[in-house]
């Protein structure tokens, strides 16, 4: 969502309540200038920057293996999630 900066000042009330939904652009001349979002949010990004920072102090072996690293197709990946979920129920049985 986008708002205006004077639209914000208007409405500041209904925009929070729109930021906790979905981040909203608040543009100042036809720019964007600020994001206002949800805190939840806000925690997912700042955890997300944190596991990047993590990611980034790999060693060059783990690098390597990253990059070698092959992601299965879709049809794959339903299966594997799949056989996870049927494991965990199994488990969870016991």
């Amino acid at each position: 969502m986008r708002v205006t900066s004077l639209e914000l000042h208007q409405k500041l009330g209904q925009t929070i309540d729109q930021a906790r939904l979905e981040p909203v652009v608040v543009t100042k001349h036809d720019r964007a200038h600020v994001v206002i979002l949800s805190a939840e949010h806000y925690a997912f990004l700042q955890q997300a920057a944190r596991k990047s920072r993590i990611t980034g102090s790999l060693t060059p072996e783990e690098r390597k293996l990253a990059a070698a690293a092959v992601v299965p197709s879709e049809p794959e990946q339903a299966l594997l999630l799949s056989q996870l979920a049927s494991a965990v129920e199994a488990g969870q049985k016991q």
